[in-house]
């Protein structure tokens, strides 16, 4: 380091001083919030079964409903039933759920009759009214194997807080669109568990979510945002108030999604997220404002700094590193326990490309909503 680096006029600090303060933003979001995800601790076994339901929400599903119910219906727990609702389905998916219906009491099922703008929601609704259970998850019926103690692992990790927050990701298939998806449904998670500890809820994914049925009550379930297409159960978690979340990370309860990704669809993840984000009250927009732009600003300073004063690189590279540092462990640590290895290197990086995504699709978000508005 030279030795007149703080020998500067006011101006001169401007660039050093956005570094240090990047840095310092930086340093807090990761310790703050993302180391808390290192500390999770695991379930301990409880002898108490506390009554679960289980809901899906189906259309047009007869060649893999019967796989996922028999998976569900064959749970080593005694305490719980499985409900599900058919959203219109033209094939015999109602049938077959029927059929096993037959054979399995503890499953309950109904179904929507034609054909409504907001059948999605209205199956979710009719779902949770159907459940007797104080406990709640739904699942989707794209998911390709889900353990039997799926269930009893949930009830050992329910405890007082409102949501139990479980990993959701599709499949690992070929192609770099089923790579992209699984990144960006991966960082979406760290995310939503880091904020989520710290009672600051920014959920982007309703599946796999362990939730008290009496918060989509509390507010009137889907009042106010059925006109929001992108998202349905993560709007009402959002809003839910000071409601305390808990994270499982257990092999048991980790949902694998089988779906073939189609071109647009990491976009739609992307844009699902940052609408979800639109809805947050002004608070958390700020903050998770306020992490992109501290990403943005570490390197940009870096860059000029390493531009302008290449005598003092070691001393402007330390921090960088340090910071490179932390994020790397962090990442490692929860794609090992998530079973993730093959995302690790990409999620990293991804980590800081993100921001600037994050601000490009903003943009296309704005000027199509503004041209929506007046067409």
């Amino acid at each position: 380091m030279s030795l007149d680096f703080f020998d500067r006029t006011l101006s001169e600090w401007i660039a050093p001083g956005i570094f240090l303060g990047a840095f310092i933003l930086e340093l807090f979001f990761l310790l703050f919030f993302y180391f808390r995800l290192l500390f999770l601790k695991k379930t301990t076994e409880t002898i108490l079964e506390k009554p679960l339901t289980v809901c899906l929400c189906v259309r047009n599903e007869e060649d893999r409903i019967e796989h996922i119910l028999q998976q569900l219906l064959t749970q080593d727990y005694g305490n719980y039933e499985v409900v599900v609702v058919d959203d219109f389905s033209e094939d015999c998916t109602i049938q077959k759920v029927g059929q096993l219906a037959k054979k399995y009491p503890r499953l309950k099922f109904t179904s929507i009759s034609q054909e409504t703008s907001f059948s999605e929601k209205m199956a979710i609704n009719l779902a949770l009214k159907a459940a007797h259970s104080e406990w709640v998850v739904f699942l989707r019926p794209d998911n390709e194997l889900i353990s039997p103690l799926f269930l009893k692992k949930v009830n050992d990790a329910i405890t007082e807080s409102s949501f139990l927050l479980n990993y959701t990701n599709q499949q690992a298939g070929k192609g770099f669109r089923n790579h992209c998806c699984r990144v960006e449904r991966f960082t979406a998670f760290l995310s939503t568990a880091a904020y989520g500890l710290v009672g600051h809820k920014a959920f982007y994914n309703d599946s796999n979510v362990v939730f008290h049925k009496e918060l989509y009550f509390e507010q009137s379930g889907f009042r106010g945002k059925m006109n929001a297409y992108y998202a349905n159960l993560e709007l009402v978690f959002n809003d839910s108030g000071k409601r305390k979340v808990s994270v499982l990370v257990d092999p048991e309860t980790m949902i694998r999604e089988e779906r073939t990704c189609f071109p647009g669809d990491f976009s739609e993840l992307v844009k699902k997220r940052l609408r979800i984000n639109r809805q947050l009250g002004a608070g958390k927009r700020f903050v998770h404002f306020l992490e992109d732009l501290s990403k943005f600003l570490l390197w940009g300073a870096f860059a000029w700094l390493l531009i302008t004063e290449p005598m003092n690189w070691l001393f402007i590279t330390i921090p960088v590193v340090i910071v490179l540092f932390l994020q790397l462990f962090v990442v490692k640590t929860m794609t090992t326990r998530l079973n993730e290895a093959k995302i690790f290197l990409s999620s990293f990086v991804y980590m800081y490309i993100r921001p600037v995504l994050n601000w490009y699709h903003a943009g296309k978000i704005y000027i199509l909503d503004k041209r929506n508005k007046w067409n």
